[in-house]
């Protein structure tokens, strides 16, 4: 075989690879495309119900070293998402589901050091809490003790990111059923309402299975 078959083979292979690749991509598009919509008419659905609803947490959200949240009520909830255009269409980006957990008091904590003070305000600001912090100095503007004042909101959500280019769905779950978060890279067959109604459960403090659809 000479220099130019084996170029124009090379050429044959490498258009073959370009097609499946690009027919494996407009299949995950579609798939990931249908079961993010069907993610975002679940929650939009549930939101619309807890509204009028407005549950009571069941769950005790601890700030180790600081206190705990309990019975927090619910004031609110919403299901939105963004889309972008892929192949000319418009297709969904993420779908997320919050709800606020209201509490009767604030935490308060006193911080002796600089470290132990940041290192809570970033595990706070990580899970979505609002704080308030007052530093006290020394005269010579030497940290002295930091009053941190933790408000009484929690916020639970559902993030569902889409990932087209490798055909997956990417979950963040934070404070589900305590402070913390999680991320799960899940494929379109798992996205499905069933997972949703697990989710929700969860949160609701009632029996599920969500640990085995996300395993």
């Amino acid at each position: 075989m000479g220099l130019l078959d084996d170029l124009k083979q090379q050429a044959a292979s490498v258009e073959i690879d370009s097609a499946e690749q690009r027919r494996i991509y407009l299949s995950n598009m579609g798939l990931i495309d249908g079961a993010m919509r069907a993610v975002m008419a679940y929650f939009y659905e549930l939101a619309n119900q807890l509204k009028v609803v407005k549950p009571a947490s069941p769950h005790t959200y601890r700030v180790w070293g600081v206190g705990e949240f309990t019975q927090m009520s619910m004031t609110l909830a919403a299901a939105n998402s963004r889309n972008k255009v892929l192949e000319g269409g418009d297709h969904p980006d993420y779908v997320e589901f919050i709800t606020e957990w209201q509490g009767r008091e604030s935490l308060r904590t006193v911080c002796s050091s600089q470290s132990a003070a940041k290192h809570l305000k970033e595990q706070m600001w990580q899970y979505g809490c609002k704080l308030e912090e007052k530093i006290q100095t020394a005269p010579d503007g030497k940290f002295i003790r930091s009053s941190i004042t933790i408000a009484p909101l929690v916020p639970t959500r559902f993030r569902f990111d889409a990932v087209y280019e490798t055909g997956k769905i990417r979950l963040n779950i934070r404070n589900l059923a305590n402070l913390g978060e999680d991320q799960h890279l899940l494929s379109p067959a798992q996205c499905t309402p069933v997972l949703c109604e697990e989710l929700a459960k969860a949160m609701l403090g009632k029996p599920h299975h969500l640990a085995e659809l996300l395993g």
